[in-house]
């Protein structure tokens, strides 16, 4: 199911892409480990709240979830206690989202694509490499390559001066309340495509899926 926000027609310069939950199917990892950590303090983790906790930089997630369960001062052992978590689910092995494959095929022959995330880049290059999108982009940037992430603008800001394009010729796209405010700071189009159910997101554009055939064909050029 497709709803527009907007009026604007999709720029064709660029399409910066978030991975974890846009790209590669990684949200369930992190939902589980933070539900699990919540749990050996004795808080079961509510929906509201673990959909506050998607996409946010690992720092900011261990200070959510210090103040959630009343530890504030432990936060980075909390941190530390969900990446150790999620490291060892994501060693089984993960999967690229539906349609992802199809989209970034299709996208890369005709405009340059990035991807940006709030996990380390070394992390976000294994995870693309993983799935088998590694080589469709020209740009990879993780939260290491900036001061501030998510939803701080500057991912976005330098994916679009290292591509050499103004931020309102290109499009993001974006699974999370955290991305869409990151790319919506920077001046992108946003396509926003959940991967959790929840409240609906503040894009220009919402899918429900990088599958839906009407995505494709808004952002591939006129023929």
């Amino acid at each position: 199911m497709t709803r527009t926000r907007t009026t604007r027609v999709p720029p064709t310069d660029a399409v910066v892409l978030d991975c974890d939950g846009t790209l590669v199917d990684t949200q369930a990892h992190w939902d589980r480990a933070c539900a699990a950590v919540c749990a050996r303090h004795g808080v079961s983790l509510r929906d509201a709240d673990r959909l506050a906790l998607i996409g946010l930089h690992l720092t900011e997630l261990g200070r959510a979830l210090g103040r959630l369960l009343g530890r504030p001062a432990e936060h980075e052992a909390l941190a530390g206690q969900v990446r150790e978590l999620v490291s060892e689910s994501l060693d089984e092995g993960v999967t690229a989202m539906p349609g992802a494959a199809e989209f970034v095929a299709r996208l890369s022959t005709s405009r340059p694509l990035a991807v940006v995330s709030n996990s380390p880049r070394r992390a976000v290059v294994r995870h693309l490499e993983r799935v088998g999108l590694a080589d469709a982009f020209e740009l990879v940037l993780g939260s290491d390559d900036v001061d501030r992430p998510k939803p701080a603008p500057d991912l976005y800001h330098t994916a679009c001066e290292r591509l050499r394009v103004a931020p309102a010729g290109a499009v993001a796209v974006e699974d999370s309340a955290i991305g869409v405010r990151s790319a919506r700071a920077a001046g992108l189009y946003v396509v926003a495509v959940p991967s959790s159910p929840g409240p609906a997101l503040s894009g220009d554009a919402l899918y429900t899926t990088l599958a839906e055939p009407e995505l494709l064909r808004s952002l591939l050029p006129v023929s």
